[in-house]
């Protein structure tokens, strides 16, 4: 009788702690992107959150709200620093709103090619941007590749800078892209993607620039006649939580999505090299014409007084070097 009590008694303490213990390590994350649903970033987006809740057994779930459904990349992480959601998927870029010092993705050729940027986001690059982000309570927990940036216009192929002069293109609201176009004699005009379809189909735009993911999943083949691969800008995505929020999850689950989100990231990696011939074979076989032409050493060395104008007034030397010594060029920035 007595082994009896004592076995109901010790079963009712485990089923009272594991009940404890269960809502002390429940968190729910709101999270955010404003990529497309049929990108392949967006899509890994939706599996990192299916395996963290699988292998935390629910204690940690993400709830996630692509193509911009809680706001512009600006007003999300507006939202993320007043506590209003938990975590977002942001361009770097993006993040200037908060710190203009994470304009510097915005800088023209940084990157010989993939390779340099992937080791440099990995390493002491990647760090230094997660130390600034992290003076504003939001903590990285990795990041995750977006992809190099060309031009589609309704004129002509692009080839020499002078090709952009008086061209009237769309630019994401950063100011760096902004003076980085208008070095090269171009007219950019701001304005949400979402808007981008229909402006450049009714003629209010001459061209825009983006990955070609993101020229592919919009169908920017039906209102675009050109495709130049000037790859002027790399983007990389930066997956940031709050603190208060990822410091309620338990150390051990940090580490299952930190190595989701890596798992994930290296897969889009792996992924954007092999369909990158896909894409451009697609936009070739639906109504554009290719130009894989580009004078990128005279679109580099036109850019590049904006390096050394934003050094001087936002960046400044210290974060300057981190990059020159990450960048995989010759000293000559």
């Amino acid at each position: 009788m007595k082994q009896c009590i004592f076995f109901i008694l010790f079963s009712g303490l485990v089923v009272f702690l594991s009940a404890c213990n269960n809502d002390e390590e429940t968190v729910t994350l709101q999270f955010g992107h404003a990529l497309p649903e049929d990108t392949e970033q967006a899509k890994k987006i939706e599996e990192m959150g299916e395996s963290v809740e699988r292998q935390t057994e629910g204690r940690v779930k993400f709830e996630i709200y692509p193509n911009s459904q809680l706001g512009s990349e600006a007003e999300m992480l507006q939202q993320l620093d007043v506590g209003a959601m938990n975590g977002l998927a942001i361009m770097v870029g993006s993040m200037q709103t908060m710190d203009m010092r994470l304009a510097i993705e915005d800088l023209p050729y940084m990157w010989p090619s993939e390779k340099e940027a992937r080791l440099a986001y990995e390493g002491e690059f990647g760090d230094y941007l997660a130390d600034i982000v992290e003076t504003y309570d939001m903590h990285t927990a990795g990041y995750m590749e977006w992809g190099f940036r060309h031009v589609t216009n309704n004129e002509g192929p692009v080839v020499e800078p002078e090709d952009l002069k008086g061209m009237n293109i769309r630019v994401a609201e950063t100011a760096l892209r902004v003076d980085t176009f208008e070095t090269v004699g171009a007219l950019p005009t701001v304005m949400a993607f979402s808007e981008v379809y229909g402006a450049l189909q009714q003629g209010a735009l001459d061209a825009q620039e983006n990955p070609l993911a993101n020229i592919v999943a919009p169908r920017l083949n039906e209102v675009q006649d050109y495709l130049s691969l000037t790859g002027h800008f790399y983007n990389t995505l930066m997956i940031v939580f709050d603190d208060e929020s990822w410091n309620e999850i338990s150390s051990n689950d940090q580490k299952i999505i930190i190595e989701e989100i890596d798992k994930v990231s290296k897969d889009i990696q792996v992924t954007n090299d092999d369909t990158e011939q896909e894409h451009i074979d697609f936009l070739a076989e639906n109504g554009m014409e290719v130009n894989d032409d580009v004078n990128k050493e005279a679109f580099r060395e036109a850019m590049l007084p904006v390096y050394q104008k934003w050094e001087d007034e936002v960046f400044g030397q210290e974060m300057m070097d981190i990059y020159r010594e990450n960048s995989g060029w010759e000293a000559d920035q």
